[in-house]
């Protein structure tokens, strides 16, 4: 794990929060959500790269044809469509950020290449059927993976929120103090 993201998911850093200031309490949400957009993408890449393998796999369960080859390159736009990764529109889910991706997204993109580059991925046609396997399982663990990171940052960035709210609601903040 990186350390950005072990920093982060420590149980230190949501430790007391009732007696942190808001100004920190803020700098963590932020860190928070920093990191979790980098994952978030980095996941969906994950999944991208499960659908390219994913199509390889049913390729081959039908005909062996060359056209059938060249159908990934034509159907890589749907497999790409928002419907097809991470299983379409989620009722409740956080809106994707589309922000200039942080630190922690190279490191992660480093980690996913190291389970299917791209460079594997533009000649997955070559693969053996055990390697396609293996390929396919290596990127969906990484991708559990990041799901469990993604969802524990979500509960920090909750938890975090929460004492912040708590705090206006029961009158220790107030707006004014943003805007001096």
């Amino acid at each position: 794990m990186i350390d950005a993201i072990a920093k982060l998911l420590d149980p230190s850093a949501i430790s007391g929060l009732a007696t942190r200031p808001i100004a920190e309490l803020r700098e963590v949400r932020i860190a928070c959500a920093e990191v979790e957009r980098d994952v978030s993408l980095v996941r969906r890449m994950a999944q991208g790269r499960l659908d390219i393998v994913g199509h390889e796999f049913r390729r081959r369960k039908g005909t062996d044809s060359e056209a059938a080859v060249d159908s990934l390159l034509f159907d890589l736009p749907e497999l790409m469509t928002d419907d097809n990764v991470g299983g379409g529109a989620i009722p409740g889910a956080r809106p994707i950020d589309v922000s200039e991706p942080g630190a922690a997204a190279g490191e992660l993109l480093g980690q996913l290449d190291s389970h299917a580059s791209p460079s594997v991925l533009s000649g997955i046609q070559d693969v053996s059927e055990p390697q396609l396997r293996e390929i396919f399982e290596r990127i969906r663990a990484f991708e559990v993976e990041m799901s469990g990171i993604r969802r524990q940052l979500h509960e920090r960035i909750d938890s975090v929120q929460s004492e912040i709210a708590r705090r206006y609601r029961d009158g220790e903040a107030s707006v004014d103090s943003l805007l001096s």
